[in-house]
């Protein structure tokens, strides 16, 4: 009987290893082929984020690799009548991120939904706000959409990576470590 449960407690922790061993693979695999890292923006600047979003009750949100939806679900706390879209074309911080919101369903009552795709690729036509947290490469390839696509007075905020061919219309120093990623929040208007 002893042999049993031992080889049972061997199994488990073999495929327990098994299991982080896939999803860093997964984790790994998901930042080589969208080019960009899966980096949580910090807790600490997402009253920051809110305060420069200035959502209202009728906003529409979408937010450009989403990640784990840690900025999504703070400012649906905060403003539950808005609509929250999050776009993550990388497996693993997808795979996060729909397991949260599908975790958290009946508290957020649909009003935030998670879509697997390139958000090259997204109509963002019905945005009345967009955040980003993206690198600047990204950032100015993503410009002539935002042109195309956004509705006049549309607002965009990313956060420490700006657009080299717009201007912003706000600033915000966060005050952070000089070696800290999230130094500023920048606002554009369309």
């Amino acid at each position: 009987m002893i042999a049993i449960i031992t080889n049972l407690f061997y199994l488990l922790i073999f495929l327990i290893l098994l299991l982080v061993l896939i999803l860093l693979f997964l984790w790994m695999w998901s930042a080589i082929k969208a080019k960009v890292p899966f980096i949580p923006v910090p807790n600490k600047i997402l009253k920051d984020i809110e305060e420069a979003l200035d959502l209202k009750d009728d906003s529409v949100l979408y937010d450009l690799g989403c990640g784990d939806g840690r900025v999504l679900a703070y400012l649906y706390k905060n403003n539950p009548k808005a609509t929250y879209i999050g776009i993550e074309n990388s497996l693993f911080p997808y795979i996060l991120v729909s397991i949260l919101n599908w975790w958290r369903r009946k508290e957020y009552k649909g009003n935030i939904k998670i879509f697997k795709n390139d958000f090259f690729n997204v109509d963002l036509s019905k945005a009345t706000h967009i955040f980003t947290y993206l690198y600047p490469n990204i950032m100015d390839d993503l410009v002539s959409k935002f042109d195309r696509e956004l509705k006049h007075g549309t607002r965009l905020v990313s956060v420490s990576f700006h657009l080299t061919s717009k201007r912003e219309i706000k600033v915000i120093d966060l005050k952070r470590g000089r070696y800290q990623l999230t130094q500023k929040i920048y606002v554009y208007e369309f």
